[in-house]
């Protein structure tokens, strides 16, 4: 199985209504339809998005045809509670793709990266997670062994790609 973690895309810095409310910027648009392009190659079956207009927006510009679920959890980023979150995903999702924000995509990153034992890696993606940057995990076994942080070493790290 893959999980794939991503950061949302570039938005705007401020709207008048609040953070959650913040929106993409046509560079962001631009930068996510990329990414579906190489999110194609994964063959994503379902997505777990914050509930932020940027995250959604991010999704619906990767251009992807698959069950999405938006999650204030992730828009609170929450890292126990993502996890736990991956744990009820259907054992028959194969490729589950998380679209968040910082510091909780680039936080759980880092951690399983460095459970994978990816410590240059991990120190790496600590560092520097820009805006639409995703990461790739292989994972062994269920996804609701992942509820468990010691249960992270399951995973290993497949792929960074910063577009």
């Amino acid at each position: 199985m893959l999980l794939i973690l991503m950061r949302h895309s570039k938005t705007e810095g401020a709207h008048p209504q609040g953070d959650h409310a913040r929106e993409l910027l046509e560079r962001g648009r631009g930068d996510a339809a990329r990414v579906g392009e190489l999110l194609a190659d994964y063959d994503v079956d379902h997505a777990l998005v914050s509930t932020a207009a940027r995250t959604r927006q991010t999704f619906d510009a990767l251009g992807l045809d698959i069950p999405v679920e938006y999650l204030d959890t992730i828009y609170h980023q929450d890292v126990e509670e993502i996890a736990q979150r991956i744990a009820e995903v259907p054992e028959d999702v194969q490729t589950l793709l998380i679209i968040g924000h910082a510091p909780s995509i680039p936080g759980m990153a880092m951690e399983l990266a460095r459970d994978a034992g990816s410590h240059a890696e991990a120190d790496d993606v600590a560092r520097h997670f820009p805006t639409s940057m995703f990461v790739v995990f292989d994972v062994e076994g269920a996804w609701e062994q992942l509820a468990d942080p010691g249960a992270f070493d399951s995973v290993r790290l497949a792929r960074i790609e910063r577009p």
